[in-house]
């Protein structure tokens, strides 16, 4: 083994195979998304099939990305409470559990952008449930 990792010349940069897999996962799916989205631009007549299918694909890579940060950003709050990252998905109504689980999903909501659905899937809520709660809203409804 040792003959291997001295005075081994790799003729190829290998420092290309060294990139953390996070940074190198991102780079591909950026590079994915470019793709898709020149496709998406192209006129239905040129290949209808293949337009739709980078459409679908987009789409599953936008909701694969939302669904990553999503992730990181409930962690993040859990780990401020000093919380399980299961207990913001949970039932429970439990003070510091319910207000930590409102401030992850407002912040999924202004960080990402995600629709309510997304946050509310995320967080095993409903999200037309959360709503029908506020007094405001219920009010600006019914009159």
């Amino acid at each position: 083994m040792a003959e291997l990792t001295e005075h081994t010349f790799f003729p190829f940069s290998a420092h290309l195979f060294c990139a953390p897999p996070e940074f190198a996962a991102d780079e591909l799916a950026d590079a994915l998304e470019a793709a898709l989205r020149r496709v998406t631009v192209l006129p239905a007549e040129a290949s209808p099939p293949l337009v739709d299918l980078a459409r679908r694909a987009l789409a599953a890579l936008t909701q694969i990305r939302i669904g990553g940060r999503l992730v990181s950003i409930s962690d993040h709050v859990a780990r401020e409470f000093r919380l399980r990252s299961d207990d913001l998905q949970s039932r429970s109504r439990e003070q510091r559990i319910a207000f930590a689980r409102q401030l992850a999903m407002f912040l999924c909501r202004k960080i990402t952008g995600a629709p309510f659905e997304s946050i509310g899937e995320h967080f095993n809520r409903d999200h037309q449930h959360r709503y029908s709660r506020v007094p405001a809203h219920r009010a600006a409804h019914t009159a």
